[in-house]
């Protein structure tokens, strides 16, 4: 064999290591991820209503939010789409309950609500999953226009409400998190509230935008306050919300709630976006009390110092640098806002420089979570969107009432560009989007989407994206059983990725309770560092056998040196 035709395999195989070792240095070489529309053939026929097709009144335009679970233990997510209902008080009566379907592999789910016996009767705005009772089973909170609904996971997809929880909350719920706020094992609920309806479903019936009557709303109606509820084991919560010094703000319009460690201490802090009024966070005093620090942060307002109408709310280390970031979705003509951390530990908005700023100004976003869309190792961005008026049909100024949802792919360092054709033809996709939640339903790696669409069917969006994925799971002893409020970082061919384990995001909605990470192909995973809510750490050492892996506290080793 001559030496010529030895050179071009040699030079081949060390230009492929070459490209390999810039990829895993750097991050994964991107492959355009691909999303599906499989509702029809899912076997989902869940049916959302939300009052009267006109919109007259404000409790008629929120809509409501999904959760991802496994409601059955059997390993995979299960759906559970909120519904809200087609009249003013009982909505039981037409049908429209909340839907729970279960997962029989292949796209394929079975209505399950009936046997579930968790529809629930009430009008409904979101849902939360957590483990409150540390039995093994994840447990279902449910937000509604008062009173909420707390139901117990029996197993087998049954579940039971539990009456006199303390959880009932009579108000205007939206969205709700758990999370073990005081680090006794249990998780509490933070629950976020709107506003007082009057008799007729709000305060003044009309008011004008952009030259149409419309409904009104929420200024100039009465705000009700968010609660903060402790969990006192046995299924009973108490209000600890004035205990805990949450009372010392002045009630708002909340919309969404998240739960992230901001001081990176172990003791998980609460993010409120606020409709119209600035946004509130509240830092976690050593589970002992809160403090409301959202303007000294940074995370009130925006950077022209104007309260923006906060809906959607996520959160993701989007730049690789063990920071997390916050991200707001709001109303038309304004942008969304993406809040980055300093090294000061404050937050500056850099929504533009991140390339979220002009793409996002014509729509009214709801939904929203950070994942990682296609496995190249970073925090990508999905935001659900509709507006809340449909006569803005008629306006040119408007891009109507229907809207395309938007993905943003992170091409690195946390600079993302809109993929318009990573979804499906948007001119047959458009709705009135609301709850958006991801994760994994077909057992493939890559994470899924659904989408709760007010008046409308849902969309259930199929990932088709190639790779390596690894899904960690966690299960805690002495913390709360999920291990929400976890943070898990994984280091692999060069790379560290992190992501927090949370209890209610996006819009009134649940994503998988789990870490997912897009990895290098081949490389061997140097570790797997688990910080528990609490602030203890545990290396997991070696590469898993398997995509799906479950890390038990306790069964790791501790850190040589905390971070």
């Amino acid at each position: 064999m001559s030496s010529s035709m030895n050179t071009a395999p040699f030079l081949y195989s060390r230009l492929l290591l070459l490209v390999c070792a810039i990829c895993s240095s750097v991050r994964l070489c991107a492959r355009d991820p691909e999303f599906v529309d499989v509702t029809e053939r899912s076997g989902i026929e869940f049916l959302h209503r939300c009052g009267s097709p006109e919109k007259k009144r404000i409790d008629e335009v929120n809509g409501s939010g999904v959760a991802l679970f496994d409601c059955d233990q059997d390993g995979d997510l299960d759906v559970y789409l909120v519904n809200a209902g087609s009249g003013q008080d009982v909505r039981a009566a037409a049908g429209a309950v909340n839907g729970l379907y279960r997962n029989d592999g292949g796209w394929k789910f079975t209505d399950i609500t009936a046997l579930s016996q968790a529809g629930d009767p009430g009008w409904g705005s979101g849902a939360a999953v957590a483990d409150v009772d540390n039995d093994g089973r994840l447990d279902l909170y449910v937000t509604n226009r008062g009173p909420n609904a707390l139901y117990r996971n029996l197993g087998g997809g049954r579940f039971s409400r539990l009456a006199d929880s303390g959880t009932e909350v009579p108000a205007w719920s939206t969205s709700s998190s758990f999370a073990d706020f005081d680090s006794d094992g249990l998780v509490d609920l933070y629950v976020a509230n709107y506003l007082r309806l009057g008799p007729e479903g709000g305060g003044r019936k009309e008011c004008e935008y952009k030259g149409l009557s419309i409904f009104c709303g929420p200024g100039g109606m009465e705000a009700q306050a968010d609660v903060l509820l402790k969990n006192m084991g046995g299924g009973k919560f108490r209000d600890v919300s004035r205990e805990w010094g949450l009372h010392e703000v002045r009630p708002s319009y909340g919309l969404g709630t998240l739960v992230v460690d901001i001081g990176r201490d172990g003791h998980p802090d609460l993010i409120v976006a606020n409709d119209t009024r600035e946004n509130f966070c509240f830092l976690n005093k050593a589970g002992r009390s809160f403090q409301e620090a959202a303007l000294f942060l940074g995370l009130a307002y925006n950077d022209y110092g104007i309260a923006q109408a906060g809906m959607g709310l996520a959160s993701g280390d989007v730049s690789g640098r063990q920071r997390e970031a916050v991200f707001m979705t709001h109303f038309e003509d304004d942008t969304n806002t993406l809040y980055l951390p300093g090294k000061d530990g404050l937050y500056d908005e850099g929504t533009f420089p991140a390339g979220l700023g002009s793409a996002s100004y014509p729509y009214l976003g709801w939904g929203t979570f950070f994942f990682d869309a296609e496995g190249d190792g970073d925090l990508d961005l999905f935001v659900a969107n509709g507006h809340v008026a449909p006569q803005v049909d008629g306006l040119r100024s408007t891009v109507g009432y229907r809207q395309r949802n938007q993905l943003f792919l992170n091409g690195g360092r946390g600079i993302f560009k809109e993929r318009r054709e990573a979804l499906p033809d948007e001119k047959n996709s458009r709705r009135s989007s609301r709850g958006a939640a991801c994760g994994d339903l077909d057992g493939d790696g890559d994470p899924d989407i659904v989408v709760n669409n007010i008046d409308a069917r849902p969309t259930v969006l199929e990932n088709r994206s190639a790779g390596r994925w690894l899904e960690v799971r966690l299960r805690g002893r002495k913390v709360n059983r999920s291990g929400i409020g976890a943070r898990v970082t994984v280091s692999c061919g060069g790379q560290r990725q992190e992501r927090y384990i949370q209890s209610g995001m996006s819009w009134a909605s649940q994503c998988e309770l789990s870490a997912r990470f897009g990895l290098v192909p081949g490389a061997p995973i140097d570790e797997v560092r688990v910080d528990w809510p609490g602030g203890a750490a545990e290396i997991f050492s070696g590469t898993p056998r398997q995509p799906v892996i479950t890390l038990v506290e306790g069964e790791g080793k501790r850190p040589k040196k905390e971070r």
